[in-house]
């Protein structure tokens, strides 16, 4: 166990010196990874807030159901019992065309003259009566809109499904593009790294001539600049992690939407440490290990 930790020491403690020997080619290396991990790391983000805005539609459930014209007040609290009875309907609230004009007018606010532009509108009142309808499941609600349509006295239904529909699928153009920008971007870095990787191997070249003369594994020879490799990459991770951190922070201090609410820093930051952290890894040891592997042989 003593000998095995002491290995690990070795190796690490080489990976910092071969770093540090060759600074140029080491900060090229770190900044290209950390360049490429705050791209991946914007449309990260971006991604889970589209999806969270996605869900918080989806959770609402919420259809408007607009009553025809000419249905008397009988008809109207007729269609609302069997709007009930559908089986994914959760609640049904009433929203007669009063309520929407008061909101409206309440909204729209008054003119220099201290009227508002609905004025004189009361006795000849635009909206429509309706009903507000919770589903207990939003993956209903075509159904449930189907069979509401097919009532007698309904005019219209709307509600967010296409709406929901339409930014699912601009998290999938979104997710498809971040993937392929990380490859691309990941592939430069990882060719970036094997360079500083090959000047190390390069200055230690005739060390490891004689560490092999003497009966070194070329696994023992390969780890110092395998560590290297993933030391790169786990610096640029660091770097973008905190830099997307602060951006973010700085972005839901100023930016204040009132139907979009933006997802906390404080609920994801775990689910960006680990991703970071992998593709850090990964992107620092593809490098290191190419370039081991075809420039080994001194």
């Amino acid at each position: 166990m003593v000998m095995k930790t002491n290995r690990i020491q070795y190796f690490i403690r080489e990976g910092f010196k071969n770093i540090a020997r060759n600074k140029f080619m080491s900060v090229a290396s770190i900044g290209t990874s950390f360049a490429t991990l705050f791209i991946l790391g914007v449309f990260l983000v971006l991604t889970i807030n589209v999806n969270d805005w996605a869900q918080q539609l989806a959770r609402d459930c919420q259809m408007q159901v607009f009553i025809a014209e000419g249905t008397n007040a009988e008809q109207y609290t007729a269609v609302g019992r069997e709007i009930q009875k559908i089986e994914h309907v959760d609640k049904v609230e009433k929203y007669t065309k009063e309520q929407i004009f008061e909101e409206m007018k309440a909204e729209l606010g008054v003119d220099e003259n201290g009227e508002s532009i609905l004025t004189g509108f009361e006795h000849d009142n635009p909206y429509r009566d309706s009903y507000k309808v919770t589903l207990k499941n939003p993956e209903q609600t075509a159904t449930v809109r189907k069979q509401i349509k097919n009532m007698e006295g309904v005019a219209k239904v709307t509600d967010f499904q296409e709406t929901v529909d339409k930014i699912n699928a601009a998290c999938d153009y979104i997710r498809t593009f971040s993937f392929w920008v990380f490859i691309i971007l990941g592939l430069i870095s990882a060719f970036i790294i094997s360079n500083s990787i090959k000047t190390s191997v390069f200055a230690r070249r005739k060390e490891i001539h004689i560490m092999k003369y003497i009966g070194a594994t070329n696994w023992f020879v390969r780890w110092p600049f395998l560590i290297e490799g993933i030391l790169i990459g786990l610096l640029g991770a660091i770097l973008s992690y905190l830099v997307i951190w602060l951006v973010y922070w700085r972005i839901t201090c100023v930016v204040t939407i009132d139907f979009i609410q933006l997802v906390s820093f404080a609920d994801i930051w775990g689910y960006l440490a680990i991703v970071f952290s992998i593709a850090g890894v990964l992107i620092g040891l593809i490098g290191s290990f190419v370039s081991v592997r075809k420039h080994l042989k001194v």
